[in-house]
This record gives structure tokens, C-alpha cells and sequence, in this order.
């Protein structure tokens, strides 16, 4: 079923819209979503089984993927799945399990969870393509 919105719509999506798009392909997630993850007016985002250890933070920019700055700047893999410890002061980049298919008059935005301050971790979201 394709997903449609009014050509007045603004504003944030409801969770209704929210799984409306992933029924669409506008959202795919790599494993079926739990039921806590979409809440009323945003997904939770889930973190893949690997993490890579890179020499810095980047963007990759207009003419390059996450996947290829990963190859160029890692220095190790780390296999998320039965737990880890992470280093402090390092840089880590982490693929999560959902991605989009968004058309142009839909965009996304992402933040961390308030957690992630209490325990003195930053995160970011980056994605394939972007200078911000």
C-alpha cells in the first residue's frame, strides 16, 4: 500500500503514520519492529550486532557512504552481541538495524535517547551522503 500524506501535512508523523510507511518500504527495518518501538510520535532505533572502532568522528559527505569512511577509518571490529564493554574517549560507529526510503517532502530527524547524557556517552546519527 503506497503512503500518502495531505499536501498540507506538516509537522511530526503519528505512530500510525509511523508504521503506515514501514508497511510502505518507506521505513525497513532488518528484523520486524517490537511492539515498544514505535511510540506516539517517533521509533526507537535499534543498534546492530557490530561496532567499529574508528580513528575519528566524520561526515561522509555528498559523494560517499558511512560503509566506505568505516573501511577507510577503523581500526577494529567489536562483536555487539553478547554485551561489550566500550572504551572511553573512542570513537565508535555503530549500524543500526533500521534504515529509509524517504521521498524528498518527507524528512527525519534523530536524537539520542536522554540516557545517553546521564552516562556521559554522545551519539549521533549519520547517514550516507550528508555534510550535517
Amino acid at each position: 500500500m503506497p503512503f500518502t500524506l495531505p499536501p498540507d501535512a506538516d509537522g511530526i508523523l503519528p505512530d500510525r503514520m509511523i508504521a503506515a510507511m514501514t508497511e510502505s518500504g518507506l521505513i525497513l527495518p532488518e528484523y520486524p519492529f517490537v511492539e515498544s518501538q514505535i511510540q506516539p510520535a517517533s521509533l526507537d532505533l535499534r543498534l546492530g550486532p557490530i561496532a567499529y572502532r574508528v580513528r575519528a568522528s566524520f561526515l561522509p559527505g555528498p559523494d560517499c557512504t558511512v560503509a566506505e569512511r568505516i573501511d577507510e577509518l577503523k581500526l577494529h571490529e567489536i562483536d555487539l552481541s553478547d554485551g561489550a564493554v566500550l572504551e572511553t574517549n573512542c570513537v565508535y560507529i555503530v549500524p543500526l538495524l533500521e534504515s529509509l526510503a524517504l521521498p524528498r517532502h518527507i524528512v527525519a530527524a534523530a536524537n539520542p535517547k536522554s540516557s545517553t547524557g546521564r552516562l556521559d556517552v554522545f551519539t549521533r546519527v549519520i547517514a550516507d551522503g550528508t555534510r550535517r
